[in-house]
């Protein structure tokens, strides 16, 4: 059987799926070797037998090998092609009709472009897996990044969203936490067959970069993060991810999720903590006045001047804030038509339904749930997007995927659809399930220890970090900043359940 095995596996080109395919067989000729030994055959009868009814080996080989190879999702790179070529158009044809500072960010559109199929082509070559194994450290980078950007990022009308790079170019934070998503999917990954102890860890992964993306503020991405990751663990729950009940679970969590900005809100409104900023825009979203009620008619008065085809007489670019960003479909609506801005729309959606349809489809739970927080993370976007153009929604940060001006907004996009590109790659190669963590044998004791003692080492450095500032704050303010506070809580419950699996590599190595 050994040599059968090894004939046939050399031709399998991809090695990644040598691995699986060789359990598979053995399984399947074991499971006949027994069916035979029952028919009365011995142990060396019933393995030549079952050996010999699974053909050659050669002819075998060459048949699995032309299933499991990696895959080319040629109709959702076809896709972005065309969206990316229409996006460098229009952004080509606004930076042609006006001044630099006007069209900042159409300028360097192309850049970005470049920039983010770079990111794109890595990640799809990069396998997906690689991402899920090192889940829980580019999490943690990722929301001490988030940290760094909160205490010495570059504030901008009372709010520090970018990080400055060399050179004068910045880094929107808030922007580039959506990748956060997709590796949440990975971590709930790593929490699979657990109870309700692991239900709570993948809450408090969950609950941390919010609350983080919250403090900078930036209120509609810490809302998209928390939906995205909401639907994400219900779907895990439904499909028995934890040993839970999944009714009462699901309940209980969306319930707590959704009466909790309601209760924050509440609290910051009772003790007069919210700005003169934030309470004028309150009043103008409820009440139907003032400056939230002059762009939002604005924007009906844009979309009533417009034709279905050409342009309309309504100065677009004059008047609108942001229109090649955030308001990039009335752009396009009144300098070429409705019916432009619809097929756009429309070209989008079928991109948004081959990402959810190529990762409903994955056999590999794990590239499942990445596809999915990419493709939810896109829906929302594109949705909310939709609703603030049409002037339903009020006015927030958003961004239309590949098509809103924006060097990270642009980037995230291309990155996202990356990960999925990259489950699609290998959607052939693994099983339904993967063993996706560290093995702490002796042979890697010392790799494990040397990993778990650079985490420590981060979630010391954070802590003692966020502490600091929370000291800082109590004295200045006579009061601890509440955000803070649960960031600081966090941490510290993460660093002692780390500092405990320090100790068990130790006793391991010893």
């Amino acid at each position: 059987m050994d040599e059968y095995l090894k004939t046939l596996l050399e031709q399998i080109r991809c090695k990644k799926a040598r691995p699986y395919v060789k359990k598979e067989l053995q399984d399947h000729i074991e499971d006949q070797i027994e069916a035979n030994m029952q028919a009365g055959m011995d142990r060396e009868q019933a393995e030549r037998e079952a050996v010999r009814d699974m053909g050659d080996p050669v002819e075998t080989g060459i048949s699995l090998d032309s299933v499991h190879r990696p895959q080319v999702a040629w109709k959702l790179l076809g896709i972005i092609v065309l969206i990316s070529i229409a996006g460098v158009l229009i952004h080509a044809g606004i930076a042609g009709k006006i001044s630099e500072n006007a069209a900042a960010g159409s300028d360097r559109y192309v850049f970005h472009v470049v920039i983010g199929l770079a990111v794109m082509m890595i990640l799809y070559l990069l396998d997906y897996t690689v991402l899920a194994k090192s889940s829980k450290i580019i999490a943690v980078i990722l929301l001490f990044s988030c940290l760094v950007t909160l205490l010495g990022g570059y504030q901008l009308n009372g709010a520090r969203y970018f990080i400055v790079l060399p050179g004068g170019r910045g880094i929107s934070m808030q922007t580039l936490m959506l990748f956060y998503v997709p590796i949440y999917g990975a971590i709930l990954y790593k929490y699979h067959g657990w109870g309700y102890k692991g239900l709570i860890r993948a809450i408090i992964w969950m609950f941390a970069p919010v609350i983080l993306v919250y403090a900078m503020p930036a209120l509609m991405t810490a809302c998209v993060m928390l939906v995205s990751m909401l639907v994400m663990l219900t779907i895990a729950i439904q499909k028995n991810w934890f040993t839970v009940r999944k009714r009462r679970a699901i309940c209980g969590i969306w319930a707590g999720f959704l009466v909790m900005p309601v209760a924050a809100f509440l609290i910051r409104y009772l003790r007069s903590s919210l700005t003169k900023y934030q309470i004028a825009r309150l009043q103008a979203v409820f009440s139907g006045g003032g400056e939230e009620d002059y762009f939002t008619e604005m924007l009906h008065s844009f979309w009533q001047q417009n034709k279905w085809i050409g342009k309309s007489e309504s100065d677009v670019m004059g008047n609108l804030p942001a229109f090649n960003a955030d308001y990039i479909l009335t752009y396009l609506s009144s300098v070429y038509g409705t019916i432009a801005a619809i097929f756009l729309c429309c070209v989008l959606a079928v991109l948004i339904f081959a990402v959810f349809n190529t990762a409903m489809r994955q056999k590999n739970q794990l590239g499942m749930m990445m596809g999915c927080g990419c493709g939810i993370v896109f829906l929302i976007n594109f949705f909310i997007n939709i609703l603030e153009n049409l002037g339903i929604f009020p006015q927030s940060v958003t961004f239309l995927p590949f098509l809103s001006a924006g060097g990270s907004c642009i980037i995230v996009s291309y990155g996202l659809m990356g990960i999925v590109l990259s489950t699609y790659r290998y959607k052939n190669i693994y099983p339904r399930h993967l063993k996706i963590g560290f093995k702490f044998d002796k042979t890697k004791a010392r790799k494990a220890l040397y990993v778990s003692k650079m985490s420590m080492c981060i979630w010391t450095g954070g802590t003692v970090v966020v502490m600091c500032v929370a000291i800082y704050w109590d004295l200045c303010k006579s009061y601890m900043n509440i955000p803070f506070k649960i960031i600081t809580m966090v941490l510290t419950l993460l660093l002692v359940g780390n500092m405990r699996k320090i100790v068990q590599y130790n006793e391991m190595n010893r």
